[in-house]
C-alpha cells in the first residue's frame, strides 16, 4: 500500500502534534509546595504584626476573626502562583509574612473584602542560594463577612 504524499503529511502532522502535546503536558516538575494548616481560630495568639490591622494588647485573635495559614516552599528563579480561600462566610482583610523570610508574595488581584486571592510567589534571592529552595510561612487574616 502507497501513500500520497498529501496522506503522509497529514499523518506526520498528527504524530508531531501528539509528541508535541504530551511533551507540553508533561512539563518540567516543579520544586513548588503549598500545605495548608489548621486555620486559626479567636483567642489563639496573632503570629504576625498584620499591616493595616491592629492587634489587640494581649496580641489575641479577637471574635469574628481568622487565619488562613499556608506553608510554602519555592525553588530559586520559579514564580508559581497559588490561591488562597478564606473560610466559608469570612472576607479577606490583609496578607503578612514573618519578618525575614525567604518567601514572598504579590497580590494578582484586589482582594480585601473578598473571599479568594490569586498569589504569586518567588524567593528572595540575598536569602536562598542558587539551586536551593526558599521556606515561608503566608498568613492571610480573615473578617466575618457581615
Amino acid at each position: 500500500m502507497t501513500l500520497t504524499s498529501r496522506l503522509r503529511r497529514t499523518v506526520s502532522l498528527a504524530a508531531i502534534t501528539a509528541v508535541a502535546g504530551t511533551a507540553a503536558l508533561a512539563g518540567t516538575a516543579s520544586a513548588a509546595t503549598f500545605e495548608k494548616a489548621p486555620v486559626l481560630q479567636p483567642g489563639a495568639t496573632i503570629p504576625v504584626d498584620f499591616p493595616g490591622y491592629k492587634e489587640p494588647a494581649n496580641n489575641k485573635l479577637k471574635a469574628n476573626y481568622r487565619i488562613v495559614v499556608v506553608q510554602a516552599e519555592v525553588a530559586r528563579g520559579e514564580r508559581p502562583s497559588t490561591i488562597i480561600t478564606a473560610p466559608k462566610r469570612f472576607k479577606l482583610v490583609t496578607l503578612g509574612l514573618r519578618e525575614g523570610a525567604e518567601v514572598g508574595f504579590r497580590a494578582d488581584n484586589d482582594y480585601v473584602g473578598k473571599r479568594s486571592v490569586r498569589l504569586t510567589l518567588g524567593v528572595n534571592p540575598n536569602k536562598v542560594a542558587q539551586g536551593q529552595t526558599g521556606h515561608g510561612t503566608i498568613y492571610a487574616l480573615a473578617r466575618r463577612a457581615s
